[in-house]
């Protein structure tokens, strides 16, 4: 078990440090989170929309 833990100038555990890396540790879950969820649905558009072969079709 790891036991390297930052303290500040008095002595005692320097909670703003561990604040800050657990706010970046979150923004780094969320933009990932946030990107899997607009591939997902990215995903179900193109899903929903239907696929048109302009083969065999004519203009009029």
């Amino acid at each position: 078990m790891k036991t390297d833990y930052k303290y500040d100038n008095l002595g005692n555990l320097d909670t703003d440090y561990y604040v800050e890396k657990a706010y970046e540790m979150r923004r780094v879950y969320l933009s990932l989170a946030f990107k899997k969820v607009v591939a997902g649905v990215k995903k179900l558009i193109v899903n929903l929309i239907p696929n048109r072969s302009v083969q065999g079709h004519t203009a009029h």
